[in-house]
């Protein structure tokens, strides 16, 4: 049981229709998400991130400091061809959605491995190729680590709208 987890952690591990005020914390399984891997479609990763949040019911600051310390999971990188090879968050989203995932703070599955898939927005437009590139790089590191069933792709990018 994390007793410190934030509201939108609390409720996730809850029944339906339960009381916030009610819950107790995030309740998960220490061993929940061993050997799976999620690969994280994203601007990058800062793991010594420092992120201060307010709790509203308490009226004050706390603050977190790498959330992604004593992670139990190990980070790897995935980049397409052509791109820089930086291990970076410039842009703190891709940080933010990988905390959600596994950071010991406010991860959902504490113990999966993460896999980052930088994918470098230019002038803020990620073109739908790359993204499709970015998955088949992806597909063949499943096939190749042996990871069918054991993955899931976590990706939230925005790209060209069609109205076709």
């Amino acid at each position: 049981m994390q007793d410190d987890a934030q509201d939108d952690l609390v409720v996730i591990s809850q029944a339906s229709g339960a009381s916030l005020d009610d819950l107790p914390g995030y309740a998960y399984d220490s061993m929940g998400g061993q050997g799976i891997t999620v690969y994280v479609f994203d601007s990058g990763l800062y793991p010594a991130h420092e992120v201060s949040v307010t709790d509203v019911s308490e009226s004050i600051w706390l603050t977190h400091f790498q959330q992604f310390s004593n992670m139990q999971t190990r980070i790897r990188w995935l980049f397409l061809p052509n791109e820089p090879q930086i291990e970076s968050d410039d842009d703190g989203h891709g940080t933010c959605v990988t905390s959600k995932v596994s950071s010991t703070t406010f991860g959902v599955a504490k113990n999966v491995n993460i896999v980052v898939v930088k994918i470098y927005a230019i002038d803020d437009y990620i073109a739908p190729s790359r993204y499709i590139e970015a998955c088949a790089i992806v597909a063949r590191d499943i096939e190749s680590n042996g990871l069918q069933g054991k993955a899931v792709i976590c990706s939230t990018l925005n790209g060209e709208q069609s109205r076709s």
